[in-house]
């Protein structure tokens, strides 16, 4: 990969570090608001429901933070696009379409 194209990927990686922080956030602000929330037991299993979702969704979105900060941790170190598994190169595809990606695609397939 070359220097222009690990400065796009660069790029789109610290967006979407950006753009997961500020949909946490809003998540945080709006669990916070089901707690405020009175009314009869349906009204309350409902908001006990969504906050079991909302703190899930949280979850899923700090494991893609971390991830995006690893992939941004190893641009910095002049490591990133090799497979953790079998160490060659991950295709460009699917860095494209997932820039966090740590295995190829032959290694993901074989894992899954």
């Amino acid at each position: 990969m070359n220097k222009t194209e690990l400065k796009k990927v660069k790029k789109n990686l610290v967006q979407l570090k950006d753009d997961l922080l500020i949909e946490f956030r809003a998540n945080q602000e709006n669990g916070n608001g089901y707690m405020n929330h009175v009314g009869d037991s349906i009204d309350q299993a409902v908001d006990s429901s969504e906050r079991e979702l909302l703190f899930e969704l949280n979850d899923i979105d700090r494991e893609r933070l971390d991830s995006i900060k690893n992939a941004l941790n190893k641009i910095e170190k002049n490591t990133y696009g090799s497979c953790e598994r079998c160490k060659n190169n991950i295709e460009k595809k699917r860095i494209k379409v997932k820039p966090d990606a740590i295995y190829c695609i032959k290694c993901k397939s074989e894992m899954e």
